[in-house]
């Protein structure tokens, strides 16, 4: 009679464990992303290391403590192996001291004095190089995780914070750190008002805001949910989105959500957490802008407000997910995979082809004219918007 697999952890569940042990939410996705396929039993917690945090992929050491303290806490511990210093068992069955094996003492009794490793450390020195996300304050949403609490949860909103939130956490669920997915999701929701706007006439055709990066041009860009974002890197090696050529601060993303969303907002970007955590990264971002549209305020005109449910958002979740998911077919292990830079043209021009030069055939076409821009245009998107406050 074969035993019954272990039962494992639901994910909701595995992510409150991780939550509650001060891990902050972003990152307990982040690692439940990494180990939760080779640690969702309570016997594989119960295994897990410092070692095997590493080798999945965690790399910062003070968020494997953090993980680690939080599966302790939950109550996963290894059972010990260690066997006392003092004494161990001879093979008679008598009890022999390890410290009468060790010889004589090299200081007669008085254990030597270990110098510490911070004795002469300078206490009017920072202890490590300062961050560069050190300057925007905390950036943290203080997501509501617990399924039961948030079924009861709604806010009354137009549909640009809604957006701006949902493009937030697929970002991150893309890989990219917080400060990166904020920056993102402010340029991609400018991109798509203006391009409403401009449907309605209320912008200008020729605005140089919320213009998408060139698949043909040397800028870097990321596709998110049908857009491409253009990116430049930082010194400190993130990636931050532009606007018009000038940098997108991870703040006013922030700010707007927190702004519009008030008190609700912990519960609402939790909702669309755990949406987002039931999809494999490349198949949330193919999905990404059909599943905002299920779940959006239902409002009409221009500037209208409407409810957005977080139970509406959970029903969206994938019931489970396909083999492919689970052998890793999808996954985005870091954001660098995503950011595209097209190779820029030789000296000698573009290569020649039987039906003339590309770069000719486009000025005679239209410009093609996507599914997803046909939706935009059928859709009163940003009630309020204002564009003002995106720098």
């Amino acid at each position: 009679m074969t035993e019954s697999a272990p039962a494992k952890i639901p994910l909701p569940a595995f992510l409150k464990m991780l939550t509650s042990g001060n891990v902050p939410p972003s990152r307990a996705m982040a690692v439940a992303g990494k180990i939760y396929k080779t640690h969702s039993t309570p016997e594989q917690l119960s295994m897990l290391t410092d070692f095997s945090l590493e080798s999945a992929g965690i790399a910062e050491k003070d968020l494997r403590k953090q993980v680690l303290s939080a599966v302790r806490k939950a109550g996963y511990k290894g059972k010990s192996t260690a066997r006392s210093s003092s004494t161990a068992t001879s093979p008679n069955g008598g009890a022999s001291s390890s410290a009468g094996k060790a010889g004589p003492s090299k200081t007669d009794g008085k254990p030597e004095r270990k110098r510490r490793r911070d004795d002469d450390r300078n206490e009017l020195l920072p202890s490590k190089p300062r961050q560069e996300g050190d300057a925007y304050g905390s950036l943290e949403f203080d997501e509501v995780l617990d399924e039961e609490v948030l079924q009861t949860k709604f806010a009354v909103i137009n549909r640009a914070p809604i957006m701006m939130a949902w493009a937030f956490v697929v970002a991150e669920r893309l890989s990219f750190g917080r400060e990166e997915a904020l920056s993102i999701a402010s340029a991609y929701t400018e991109m798509n008002a203006v391009t409403k706007g401009v449907s309605l006439g209320i912008y200008r055709d020729d605005s140089q805001r919320g213009k998408e990066a060139s698949r043909t041009g040397s800028q870097p860009y990321v596709e998110l949910m049908g857009r491409r974002v253009p990116l430049y890197q930082t010194a400190s090696a993130q990636w931050h989105a532009l606007s018009n050529g000038s940098p997108v601060a991870p703040t006013a993303a922030f700010s707007y959500i927190r702004r519009a969303l008030r008190q609700t907002a912990p519960h609402v970007v939790g909702a669309l957490r755990l949406l987002a955590a039931s999809y494999a990264p490349a198949e949330l971002n193919a999905k990404g802008f059909a599943l905002y549209a299920d779940f959006r305020p239902t409002s009409e005109g221009w500037g209208e407000r409407a409810e957005v449910r977080c139970s509406t958002i959970l029903g969206l979740r994938k019931s489970c997910r396909d083999e492919a998911d689970d052998e890793g077919v999808g996954r985005v292990r870091s954001a660098g995979e995503l950011v595209k830079v097209e190779p820029a043209e030789s000296a000698e021009g573009p290569t020649a082809s039987p039906e003339g030069p590309a770069s000719k055939k486009l000025k005679h076409e239209p410009p093609e004219r996507d599914e997803y821009d046909a939706v935009l245009d059928d859709d009163a998107l940003f009630n309020d918007f204002d564009l003002s406050s995106i720098p």
